[in-house]
């Protein structure tokens, strides 16, 4: 019978390796071996004097960096913490969601209107709101007057000025405006006031365009 490979099979035994579920030893661990090592060294042949000295250090080193690394774990809890915490002087500056845009597939279906919210930091006497495409060509906007400041909801049904379906893709939303003061200014979809900020298991969120949004998710505080 030829045979063309083989296998090498080892068979160990449960009292072969000691296990550590965690991989690694600890200060309790290392001074365990230490003191186990003394126990059981030959009294005619004891250990070096230089040696102990030695795993002394190391004993001492290994509780120093478990010190300093439990030091450093509550540090970062206690930081993060203060930045959830923070939040409350967050309530009434603007917010950046990010959420500055929306993607369209298959505008010709359109099911509904799409709805949005922009907000107006000011009254304004006139303003026109662009909706462009990722290249920054407006393909629509319509004008209105004598607006007030706060939240104004709008609907876009997908198409373009002359009516036509828009192709599939990612749109964003402006407005420019004139405040009564004739100041001329801009706002965008995705930005708004921090009106409130909860908690949820610690952790931020922060209440913007009537919803919840972590305190992470928010692009930039402006």
């Amino acid at each position: 019978m030829d045979v063309t490979s083989t296998t090498q099979v080892t068979s160990t035994s449960s009292s072969d390796f000691a296990y550590n579920p965690d991989s690694q030893l600890t200060s309790d661990d290392f001074l365990q071996l230490f003191m186990t090592q003394l126990q059981y060294q030959d009294p005619t042949d004891p250990m070096d004097t230089n040696e102990m000295l030695e795993q002394t250090s190391q004993l001492t080193q290994l509780q120093t960096n478990q010190d300093l690394k439990d030091a450093l774990n509550q540090l970062t809890a206690q930081m993060g913490a203060s930045t959830q915490y923070s939040a409350v002087d967050m309530i009434g500056k603007m917010a950046d969601t990010g959420a500055n845009g929306f993607a369209i597939t298959d505008a010709a279906n359109l099911q509904s209107d799409i709805p949005f919210d922009l907000y107006f930091n000011d009254d304004y006497l006139s303003a026109t709101v662009n909706i462009t495409d990722k290249n920054g060509d407006i393909v629509k906007n319509f004008s209105m007057e004598n607006g007030t400041k706060g939240l104004t909801s709008f609907t876009w049904d997908g198409k373009d000025n002359n009516g036509n379906p828009v192709a599939d893709g990612e749109y964003y939303v402006t407005a420019d405006y004139t405040t009564t003061d004739n100041e001329s200014k801009t706002t965008m979809l995705g930005v708004y006031p921090v009106e409130s900020v909860r908690f949820d298991d610690g952790k931020a969120e922060l209440k913007v365009d009537n919803q919840y949004i972590p305190l992470d998710s928010i692009k930039e505080i402006l």
